[in-house]
């Protein structure tokens, strides 16, 4: 992956006049992804970094803490590399096209590979709703047998600034998604999530969100219903431009 970067980089010049370099820090109530907590229904702190140039090339890296009783022999660190292009292509509408991967750094500095995961994505966008589909092209967070998961998702972000002015800064945002694990169906989800984002000055935001899991099968195989119960969480994130 770091090869992949260090291309992206020369083909893009690393060039401050046509790119952008963002970052960004943040603590939520509770770390969940896809539906699933993984910090254990507690607090996690979370943070990265983007790179995104006028061709539509774009890298980045994102960190967080994760619960070590869900990634054992961790040190409780997620550490996330990708790349893709981004563009709009024709009135608004905007494709996204890409790869996301996901590590899990070890006690001794190292990754702990069974969880290592790496992914292709493809989305579209158009204004407020944005669809997206991943595959996994390794196994898929420590499960035998799973290369080839998929995950569909739709989300929505739309200001409420249509209502009225004074609410330009309040977002009403909404996420579907399903989990198909490959060769273990089982194991496989759908989760969703609804809340509120308000953008406040100087690039902080804050949002809450309730999510909840429309199946009751055993979502990826934890046995643990609890990572995945409906739950409120609040977050607050700073950027930096």
């Amino acid at each position: 992956m770091k090869k992949i970067f260090l291309a992206l980089l020369l083909a893009v010049g690393f060039t401050t006049a046509h790119a952008q370099l963002t970052a960004n820090v943040g603590l939520t109530s509770d770390y969940r992804f896809r539906g699933v907590s993984q910090s254990n229904n507690g607090a996690a702190v979370q943070g990265g970094v983007d790179y995104a140039h006028s061709s539509g090339l774009y890298l980045g890296n994102w960190n967080s803490s994760v619960s070590t009783a869900l990634y054992p022999n961790s040190s409780g660190a997620q550490s996330d590399l990708y790349a893709g292009w981004k563009k709009d292509v024709y009135k608004g509408l905007t494709v996204d096209v890409g790869s996301y991967n996901y590590f899990y750094l070890g006690k001794d500095n190292s990754t702990d590979s069974r969880f290592n995961t790496q992914e292709l994505y493809a989305g579209l966008g158009y204004g407020p709703l944005s669809v997206k589909y991943s595959q996994s092209l390794s196994s898929y967070f420590g499960i035998n047998n799973s290369v080839g998961t998929t995950y569909m998702q739709a989300d929505v972000k739309q200001s409420l600034g249509l209502v009225s002015s004074s609410l330009k800064d309040l977002s009403f945002v909404a996420h579907y998604g399903q989990t198909k694990v490959a060769n273990n169906s089982d194991f496989s989800y759908n989760d969703m999530n609804v809340g509120a984002t308000y953008a406040l000055a100087k690039g902080w935001d804050v949002g809450v969100r309730y999510y909840t899991n429309t199946s009751t099968s055993n979502a990826l195989g934890l046995g643990r219903s609890n990572l995945y119960k409906d739950a409120v969480v609040g977050s607050i994130t700073k950027t930096f431009n």
